[in-house]
């Protein structure tokens, strides 16, 4: 996949197949480390991307050209002491993800563990 389009797949496995190596690789770690930390969350397709969704939407992958964002929708509201997030929309902050070392485990936990109390408080 050359470059990103919002995807009209309804199937998280097909779509992630579809992606091109480099970046499937980093969509996979990501899969797992929301897996692991989030079992409970439902893994769709939504928006083109894929979604974890509780009580509302938590987070996504959106795949770009140059690199993936792994984004919390209602990010701005997100505990976030180590500054991992990045973004100035209303709501939305995300994580650039361009490599795995990108990818710190133990810091997007948190993230994601203040996403899920966040969502879980609705």
């Amino acid at each position: 996949m050359a470059k990103h389009v919002m995807s009209q797949e309804k199937n998280v496995d097909a779509y992630v197949r579809s992606v091109e190596p480099g970046k499937r690789a980093l969509v996979q770690s990501l899969r797992g480390l929301v897996k692991r930390r989030a079992p409970h969350l439902v893994e769709v397709m939504k928006w083109g991307n894929v979604c974890w969704i509780g009580k509302s939407n938590v987070c996504l992958i959106h795949v770009e050209d140059d690199h993936l964002d792994f984004a919390f929708f209602m990010g701005v509201s997100l505990a976030d002491p180590a500054g991992v997030l990045s973004g100035k929309g209303k709501f939305l902050r995300m994580v650039k993800v361009r490599k795995a070392t990108d990818i710190r485990p133990r810091l997007l936990a948190a993230v994601i563990a203040s996403a899920i109390a966040l969502d879980e408080g609705r």
